[in-house]
């Protein structure tokens, strides 16, 4: 039987010229949620590449096999790999992880490059998966459409959503939300469809899962490919240039044992268009992770209270002001805060407070100087901010962290609560 050329050259990579086997076969070792169609896609083409690349096929000291590591779908690259065995190359999840990753100086260096250590590995639309079953009766929707305001025609099977903390997609769709429609309207309509009548999902997938059953209309998801296709469910691409947009990367790990071998597979990457430098712009990760915070807080922690606003709302003859108040974002400094400072006379609490939450004195003093400024309401740039203050101590600091949950959930209850109150006494 005579071999292909590509064959010989596989061989040859793997035997000496006696055609005895050099060394046990090399494997690489990477990490990936991606599907099985695309991961086998994806190691067919490299091998084609190898074997199509006799200057690298010399180079090549063992037979290369892959050995995946399935990541479960949220699971972050960042803290999966702090957790997994040795992994040489991580493949797929949030640009932010990467980002992290670079900064904290995780990442090898690309070879023959410079910082940033991470490739985008591929960009998706985030459109919506509807299910026709759930919206017999009313007009097709379309995935620039918002979510009706509670008490204006709205439907229990409306728009679903899983926790931004848990799911990475459902993040990347409300902050693609949120830069398209401006934060104030699109936080609003964040809080219009999280009083819908099912519990926001705690688990990646289960808003998805929801539409399949026909328990809900729509749902952010990625378009299907290959074998994952659901038959069931329709996809609604967004084509406008504003659209939410989900951005993967991938990035070789320090300390891994086939340096070598990963540097070959991201070159097959670049080569093959599959991986792209990342776009210029600020390197503010936990602005990704301040803003999941904040949308689980208000949402998903909150969401009892929520759905009392709502059906509070949907029973009033002019639901319009209640409305507005309950969909506001949080305001900075916290409500808390504000309190103590407007008692005037009470300013030790104040640094007292500052004490307990941030131990660290150039946390503290940042902390100190933006409550004393005038009030603004939460939003993008305010993140942003927050994010990168003092080269990022303060968002990374986690008691601050913690203090802001804690802080966001009691005001969004505490808000929701009196809106369902004063509407229900008219």
């Amino acid at each position: 039987m005579r071999k292909s050329p590509g064959a010989m050259v596989v061989l040859l990579a793997a035997f000496g010229p006696f055609g005895c086997a050099r060394d046990r076969a090399e494997e690489l070792v990477i990490a990936s949620g991606w599907p099985a169609s695309d991961r086998a896609a994806l190691e067919a083409g490299f091998q084609r590449w190898l074997a199509a690349s006799p200057e690298v096929a010399r180079r090549t000291p063992t037979l290369l096999r892959i050995r995946w590591i399935i990541l479960a779908p949220g699971d972050e690259p960042a803290r999966a790999a702090r957790r997994l065995a040795p992994v040489d190359l991580l493949l797929g999840g949030p640009a932010s992880s990467y980002r992290r990753l670079d900064r904290d100086g995780r990442l090898a260096p690309v070879e023959g490059e410079g910082k940033p250590a991470w490739r985008v590995a591929r960009q998706t639309v985030i459109g919506l998966a509807m299910n026709p079953r759930a919206t017999r009766g009313t007009a097709r929707p379309t995935p620039d459409q918002g979510v009706p305001a509670p008490g204006r025609g709205s439907s229990p099977k409306s728009l679903l959503f899983d926790d931004p903390r848990a799911d990475p997609v459902s993040l990347a769709w409300a902050k693609g939300r949120l830069g398209a429609e401006g934060w104030a309207e699109g936080y609003a309509r964040l809080v219009r469809g999280a009083g819908h009548s099912r519990r926001i999902g705690r688990r990646p997938g289960a808003a998805l899962a929801a539409v399949e059953r026909g328990e809900a209309a729509l749902a952010p998801a990625l378009g299907p490919s290959g074998a994952d296709r659901r038959a069931p469910v329709f996809f609604l691409t967004d084509v406008q240039a504003d659209a939410p947009v989900w951005v993967e990367g991938v990035a070789i790990l320090r300390g891994g044992r086939h340096q070598q071998s990963a540097q070959r597979f991201l070159r097959f990457l670049a080569e093959t268009g599959q991986a792209k430098p990342p776009p210029e712009g600020p390197e503010a990760p936990e602005a990704d992770d301040l803003l999941a915070d904040l949308l689980g807080a208000t949402l998903v922690d909150a969401q009892d209270e929520l759905w009392g606003a709502s059906e509070a709302l949907a029973a009033s003859r002019d639901p319009d002001r209640a409305e507005r108040w309950m969909t506001e974002p949080p305001p900075w400094p916290p409500a808390s805060v504000a309190k103590l400072l407007n008692r005037g006379d009470d300013t030790g609490l104040v640094e007292t407070l500052a004490a307990e939450i941030a131990p660290e004195a150039d946390v503290r003093a940042w902390l100190l100087r933006s409550w004393l400024r005038p009030a603004r309401p939460i939003d993008g740039a305010f993140l942003v901010e927050l994010a990168t203050a003092n080269n990022g101590r303060v968002a990374r600091a986690p008691h601050v962290r913690a203090w802001l949950r804690a802080e966001w959930t009691a005001w969004a209850r505490q808000r929701y609560r009196r809106v369902a109150r004063l509407t229900s006494q008219g």
